[in-house]
């Protein structure tokens, strides 16, 4: 990017755009801004991605592309809507853009409640909510990829969203392009590991590495070190149980948990809706936090 594109300059294209009025900045990072804004009177946010320049400014549009389009085609509370498509937005001959509008959520995302280990009912109520998302998607084929703290959202009323899906690959279409490894370290399954074949049972992996940093504040595998360190601990270490460190963890919560952290993929849950069914047998645990209860 040749120059630095001016606020008013972006808030004024997003007006003309995506129809949206009362812009307010809530966050920039890097090459992305987000803005609170009223669509047809309603809250809802804007995302903004500045393209690179080159074959990464492709990618980028892929990838922001790739997200509308998995959460248009998602009808559950427990994913963020989207309320637009993507529109590619030019400041300059050599400056370019894409947006899109989704859902206002209140609350805070997960990675800003870490401050404290969870109790049992939360940590339960977070698992149904999140294998019900999972289970949207892998209903579509398609798998998330990155399950962090950061894209997951507790609101007011104590549900949980999962939100972001810009790394997610449909599984009967071709991988985004780009030499960018999805996930976020720490949150990585097994799969993960270039080379690995990224599956539905990935993102279970990644929903009990979840539970288990929430019950107990650190992470079933150790991330520090080189990138390889982390890869070779992913491909040769189990993780710990998690009735390790949560010794009067309740049974059912304790199965589903190790269950999900399952080094080898086949030993886990095979998606988000098996998930699903196995905690609907055990309603003394987590019956209360399904959407039918």
């Amino acid at each position: 990017m040749s120059r630095e594109v001016r606020l008013e300059e972006v808030t004024t294209a997003l007006e003309a755009a995506l129809s949206v009025t009362a812009l307010e900045p809530m966050a920039q990072g890097g090459q992305k801004y987000v803005f609170s804004c009223k669509l047809e009177s309603a809250l809802a946010v804007v995302k903004v991605v500045i393209l690179p320049t080159g074959l990464d400014g492709l990618y980028v549009l892929e990838r922001a592309q790739r997200e509308v389009e998995v959460l248009a085609a998602i009808d559950s509370p427990r994913v963020v809507r989207v309320l637009s498509e993507v529109v590619e937005l030019e400041f300059a001959e050599d400056v370019r853009a894409v947006a899109w509008v989704e859902e206002q959520l209140d609350g805070r995302d997960m990675a800003a409640n870490l401050d404290k280990t969870w109790d049992y009912e939360r940590c339960a109520r977070l698992l149904v909510h999140l294998s019900e998302a999972l289970a949207a998607f892998h209903d579509l084929e398609v798998v998330h990829r990155d399950l962090s703290p950061s894209n997951v959202r507790e609101l007011s009323d104590g549900s949980f969203v999962l939100m972001d899906p810009g790394l997610a690959r449909h599984l009967a279409k071709s991988a985004l392009t780009g030499v960018y490894q999805p996930g976020t370290p720490g949150h990585r399954s097994p799969e993960h590991i270039p080379g690995g074949d990224i599956q539905p049972v990935s993102d279970v992996f990644a929903l009990g590495i979840l539970a288990y940093l929430a019950l107990t504040g650190s992470l079933p595998i150790d991330r520090s070190g080189s990138e390889d360190d982390y890869y070779r601990r992913l491909r040769d270490h189990d993780s710990p149980l998690i009735e390790t460190s949560c010794s009067d963890i309740p049974t059912p919560l304790r199965d589903v948990i190790n269950r999900c952290l399952k080094r080898q993929p086949a030993r886990r849950f095979l998606d988000g809706q098996e998930m699903v069914e196995e905690m609907e047998k055990h309603g003394e645990i987590f019956g209360s936090y399904f959407l039918n209860a």
